[in-house]
């Protein structure tokens, strides 16, 4: 895809996003605007405000005590952080896959059943089984699974619990997906699963991945941003950055001079 095809309405739009733990300020000034149906890798040296900045996105940041974010956060064009909205819908719209498959400790049908369950998006047992049907196809697991939905997703393979995860995450219909790290804790095998599985994924989705795998991160994604302590240094198309950074510091990294 060309840097010009990724160019459209931005899906989110942060400008001069800080974010504060307590007194130690760990982002600054971020300013920076995602698009829709792409991949967007957040690549940096560890500790160095990526993650800070995903968890900015669906507002996970508020769960922590004495965390202040400023700035402005718009998902199509309205505030995230307005005073009218309410986290919790807001996390149903961007769902999250974190670094470690972490499945319920329920059968797979009940995994993915759960989010529409609570929001009431299925009228009879027959809407649900269309809904958990379609999650599970939308994330590859469909087939391995399709005979034993009722058996604990806690009984499945590492790679297989992060799918059945993505399952649940697409069966309340949200607009952006953010993983972080969503590969770090599978062998490779798994890992190309879950890749080819975010690339068909982005053609219904906006994703946000934090990866410390530049190859992961060359692989899957279209655009690219660069963080180094706390700034958000240099964002392009990821061909671009991998290939031809403006920065210096961004070249370092890419290079492994440092990270």
């Amino acid at each position: 895809m060309s840097a010009a095809a990724i160019t459209g309405a931005a899906k989110v739009a942060a400008r001069d996003i800080n974010v504060f733990y307590g007194e130690k300020q760990a982002l600054f000034d971020v300013s920076l605007d995602i698009p829709d149906r792409a991949v967007t890798a957040f690549i940096g040296p560890s500790g160095c405000g990526k993650t800070t900045f995903l968890r900015c996105i669906n507002r996970m940041n508020d769960t922590i005590d004495n965390c202040r974010v400023s700035g402005s956060l718009q998902i199509e064009g309205k505030e995230a952080y307005a005073k009218n909205v309410d986290p919790v819908v807001l996390r149903t719209r961007v769902g999250m896959v974190f670094q470690k498959p972490n499945p319920f400790p329920k059968s797979i049908y009940d995994n993915v059943a759960y989010g529409p369950r609570i929001h009431g998006m299925a009228k009879t047992k027959a809407d649900m089984d269309v809904i958990v049907e379609k999650s599970l196809r939308r994330a590859g697991l469909w087939e391995e699974v399709k005979d034993r939905l009722q058996q604990s997703g806690t009984g499945l393979s590492g790679g297989q619990q992060q799918r059945l995860v993505i399952a649940r995450t697409v069966a309340v219909d949200p607009d952006i997906i953010l993983m972080d790290e969503p590969c770090s804790a599978l062998d490779p095998i798994a890992t190309a699963k879950i890749e080819e599985l975010i690339d068909e994924m982005r053609e219904n989705y906006c994703i946000i991945i934090v990866t410390h795998s530049m190859a992961q991160a060359a692989r899957v994604s279209q655009k690219t941003a660069f963080f180094h302590l706390g700034k958000l240094v240099e964002t392009g198309a990821t061909e671009e950055i991998f290939t031809n950074p403006r920065d210096t510091r961004t070249q370092d990294y890419i290079t492994g001079r440092f990270g």
